[in-house]
């Protein structure tokens, strides 16, 4: 019998845990979603870099080719598009370092919101019992 009611006590706090929905547990569900476009925004960074990295190995080759080819104009122009592919990398490398660090800190928050949350329904369940 007392089975059945520590059953029935944790089916009820589990019940009234997935209806309440109090400021605690919206900061946490914002959380979650700044985390979720967080995690967007470094995997298009991640690709935006890739790219570049290729561009640059791709501009690379052909200066390479060009100064074997002993062509001066191309080569001055070959090496005026690796310095912009270089610079747009070097770019893009920075903000996918500070979309990382957001993403750490946010995440960061949301455990950080998540403990508070927990805690706070810990002592509304001491409250009401």
């Amino acid at each position: 019998m007392l089975l059945g009611i520590a059953a029935g006590l944790l089916l009820a706090s589990t019940g009234a845990r997935a209806d309440d929905s109090d400021a605690a547990d919206q900061k946490v569900a914002a959380d979650r979603t700044k985390v979720q476009s967080d995690i967007k925004a470094v995997d298009a960074d991640k690709s935006k870099v890739k790219q570049a990295r290729e561009q640059v190995v791709d501009d690379r080759q052909q200066l390479a080719k060009d100064r074997a080819a002993h062509d001066a104009t191309a080569v001055a122009a070959d090496k005026a598009t690796l310095a912009a592919d270089r610079t747009a990398l070097k770019n893009d490398i920075e903000q996918e370092r500070a979309d990382k660090k957001q993403r750490r800190e946010d995440r960061r928050e949301l455990s950080k919101d998540r403990r508070a949350d927990r805690r706070e329904d810990r002592m509304d369940r001491r409250h009401h019992n």
